[in-house]
């Protein structure tokens, strides 16, 4: 049915069986069908073959990532967008400030596959600070089949343009802002009233990140490649993501397992992320108990390591959930963990390219004034920021929420979500819930001047222990993790 769109995740071939046809050929695909015609008889006539093709009409959007609309900038930045639905090798993306020509794009793969260009905006004077129309435009054969628009501010010094503010805000309050394509749109009934500037100083911003090309899921991937083709591709998804790396006992020399790790991702030119999980009285004898056996054990593992990383680029979340369930200790442990958090972060910051967010729980866990107090306590000011809904599934939206409450207390400290398992929000329960889905995929490009990162922390397919039929926490999960993949 020409006009009509159809679907197809990856070409497919259909042989008609009518006797009048010898033979017909229907080849669909996401981006067009063409009908092929190696010979037909009709009428005892034998006409020459003959290729006839129509093009697909289908309604691709382009998904701009980064800038997004009413951004503020400066410098070169990468243009990212990508058009849904089809493959990058499939099509052209290019980008035009103010109506001007068009510049090409790449291909990228990095996160997820997207077209991507270095600009360079320190020449950009013409209208002072802004706005500058920035328009994406996506083509296949020549035709275009997609376009997006967005604003940005150029942060030169100059005046911004008066005249063009009121259309600028008008544009800015009707349109929806892009999300990477694993994202589900979240409930609108949250809304956060964030300033959605990408500032200078997002510690994360241009730091590639590691993807272990060994972890569990490319693992998996491999097994299931012959036998379940499919599930194998869903596998992949995880395993391109960057992921975190936890470390505790189990780590054994954690000295030698950062190192290890570190080598890894500088054999990419990326950082790692790690989590430090070893407190002493870890998740207050829950699925995950233990910790290390005193603070000096504690102290001594921290110093570690920091000796893993060293003078290498990495991001540490420190100690999830330590500050959310400190009441289940005693006031005098309460002071000691509190030394033991301050302590860890001075240790860790004395590597300058080591980047340190404290964990503060999530929004359903501790109110947001609690929570600052605790962070203060604990030296939140020596880290470069605090971390939220580590292992949980609360909606992003929440999480931005309750972090720009906590940072507004704290002197704007920043922060970075979890995002690993919120595409659906949080289920009935916070152990191994089923029905939830990946969220936001590891990026620094949040759009927002409080968010440095939304982080696959929590390794999607890693049980949260021993209920909902999960093996013990933190052992892989292949069936949990396919449920995760839409």
């Amino acid at each position: 049915m020409i006009g009509k769109e159809i679907r197809s995740r990856s070409p497919i071939t259909y042989k008609s069986t009518r006797k009048s046809v010898n033979p017909i050929r229907l080849l669909i695909t996401t981006n067009s069908l063409k009908l092929l015609f190696t010979s037909v008889s009709l009428a005892g006539m034998l006409l020459l073959p003959i290729d006839v093709s129509w093009s697909l009409v289908r309604a691709a959007s382009v998904n701009v990532w980064w800038p997004t609309n009413g951004a503020h900038v400066t410098g070169t930045q990468p243009f990212k967008a990508m058009v849904e639905g089809i493959a990058v090798e499939q099509y052209e993306m290019y980008w035009q400030v103010d109506s001007g020509q068009l510049n090409s794009m790449w291909n990228d793969y990095h996160d997820y596959p997207h077209k991507e260009a270095a600009v360079d905006l320190s020449g950009w004077t013409w209208k002072g600070s802004g706005p500058y129309a920035i328009n994406f435009v996506a083509k296949q054969g020549g035709s275009v089949i997609a376009e997006q628009s967005v604003n940005i501010y150029i942060d030169n010094g100059l005046p911004v343009q008066q005249s063009t503010i009121n259309n600028q805000q008008s544009t800015t309050d009707n349109q929806q802002s892009s999300t990477s394509p694993t994202s589900v749109i979240e409930n609108s009934s949250q809304t956060t009233n964030v300033n959605t500037v990408q500032p200078a100083n997002n510690t994360l911003l241009g730091l590639r990140l590691y993807v272990n090309p060994n972890s569990s899921a490319a693992a998996q991937a491999q097994v299931w490649r012959a036998s379940r083709p499919a599930d194998a591709t869903k596998m992949d998804l995880l395993a391109q993501t960057a992921t975190a790396s936890w470390l505790g006992g189990w780590s054994g020399d954690v000295e030698q397992a950062v190192r290890q790790i570190i080598d890894g991702a500088r054999a990419q030119g990326s950082a790692p992320m790690l989590i430090a999980y070893n407190v002493p009285g870890r998740d207050c004898g829950g699925y995950s108990a233990g910790g290390a056996d005193s603070k000096n054990a504690y102290n001594n593992w921290i110093g570690a390591l920091s000796r893993g990383i060293g003078s290498n680029a990495a991001v540490v979340i420190l100690e999830p959930d330590a500050l959310a369930s400190l009441d289940c200790l005693s006031k005098k442990d309460q002071e000691i963990r509190m030394d033991m958090l301050s302590n860890a972060i001075s240790i860790l910051k004395s590597n300058g390219n080591t980047k340190v967010y404290l964990d503060a729980g999530h929004s359903n866990w501790k109110d947001a004034d609690t929570m600052a107090g605790r962070l203060e306590r604990a030296g939140v000011s020596k880290a470069d920021g605090f971390s939220v809904n580590v292992s949980n599934f609360n909606w992003t939206n929440s999480e931005i929420n309750y972090g720009t409450q906590i940072s507004q207390k704290i002197g704007g400290k920043h922060f970075v979500v979890d995002t690993a398992r919120n595409g659906s929000g949080p289920g009935d329960t916070w152990c191994n819930p089923w029905g939830r889905k990946i969220g936001e995929r590891t990026t620094s490009q949040t759009g927002n001047g409080l968010v440095d990162g939304y982080l696959w922390l929590k390794v999607p397919g890693e049980s949260d222990g021993n209920c909902n039929g999960g093996p013990s926490a933190g052992t892989w999960w292949p069936d949990f993790a396919l449920s995760l993949v839409p």
